[in-house]
């Protein structure tokens, strides 16, 4: 879901919504397909390339990585702060 909040305005709206309904909503493939009103296999094509582009993004980007390294890096700041 990193990846989600990083990327998603790079999706497309049909690729944010298929990727809302399964992952925040927790809907099955047949319950994405009957509220984005396409078939199963469409729905699950939508999710699939939803996935693939924001690996895809974190893969060409990878601003995900970077954050996690700084915090890391904060995090052991920190910790020589307080042994001080």
């Amino acid at each position: 879901n990193k990846l989600y909040d990083l990327y998603s305005p790079l999706l497309t709206e049909k690729q944010r919504e298929a990727y809302e309904y399964h992952e925040f909503s927790d809907l099955s493939v047949s319950e994405m397909a009957e509220r984005l009103e396409t078939s199963r296999q469409a729905a699950f094509d939508l999710l699939s390339r939803a996935r693939s582009r924001l690996s895809e993004l974190e893969g060409l980007l990878g601003i995900c990585s970077r954050i996690e390294e700084l915090e890391k890096r904060i995090q052991r700041l920190e910790e020589r702060c307080w042994d001080k």
